[in-house]
């Protein structure tokens, strides 16, 4: 099921024109009206096409084509083109780019520094520190989870996650790309995930497409 916030296609994308063959024309961004069935895409200069010419234009998500329009040019300029009578279908890959709603206990580690005070004044030495988290929603590019206030983390700071539910991907390395503080109870950290190894992504993916088949997706 594909959730609201990717239903929503008022807001303009990042996208690639191409032909009926596959051949690319240019990138640039679309915007899509459900109403009208129609879809308009502006770059910097479009070749101009005539009236009925069936062109295909596909959103792009952090590079990865997850949607495609197919239609007829109704208006062509040189810096904007509009299809019509538009069929559309959500690619395949599109699942493996949304957050999916999981509620997984798990473990982080990561590393801090901390202050220890010695008979020749204060030391700083970096410390491996474990705590509770649990993971709310997973990707194969990010994962986002929550954990008390004993821990805080800092934008760019490695992290590994450790999942026992998932014993075949039981690690996932990762960095810190934001943090979201909820009053006094918990921190929720988005996290960007860093490159696994071949077989840890395939196993990735595969669970992430089981999820697609069951889950709602948190958005794009």
């Amino acid at each position: 099921m594909i959730s609201f916030a990717y239903e929503n296609m008022d807001a303009k994308f990042d996208a690639v024109l191409k032909t009926l063959s596959g051949k690319t024309v240019e990138v640039g961004c679309g915007q899509f009206d459900a109403a009208d069935r129609s879809v308009d895409f502006e770059c910097d200069f479009i070749p101009l096409f005539s009236m009925g010419t069936r062109l295909q234009l596909l959103r792009l998500h952090e590079g990865i084509e997850v949607h495609r329009f197919v239609g007829e040019v109704y208006f062509s300029s040189a810096g904007r083109l509009r299809l019509v009578s538009v069929q559309d279908e959500i690619l395949p890959e599109a699942a493996l780019v949304f957050l999916y709603y999981v509620e997984l206990p798990g473990t982080a580690q990561t590393t801090v520094q901390t202050e220890h005070r010695g008979l020749f004044g204060k030391k700083t030495v970096e410390e491996t520190v474990e705590f509770p988290v649990t993971v709310r929603a997973l990707s194969t590019h990010e994962v986002m989870f929550h954990t008390d206030l004993s821990v805080e983390l800092d934008p760019e700071q490695p992290v590994t996650v450790l999942l026992p539910q998932i014993p075949a991907i039981a690690r996932l390395p990762m960095v810190v790309k934001q943090s979201i503080v909820f009053g006094q109870e918990a921190n929720c950290y988005r996290c960007r995930l860093l490159a696994l190894h071949a077989s840890d992504e395939a196993l990735l993916k595969d669970y992430i497409l089981r999820l697609s088949a069951t889950d709602t997706p948190k958005s794009l």
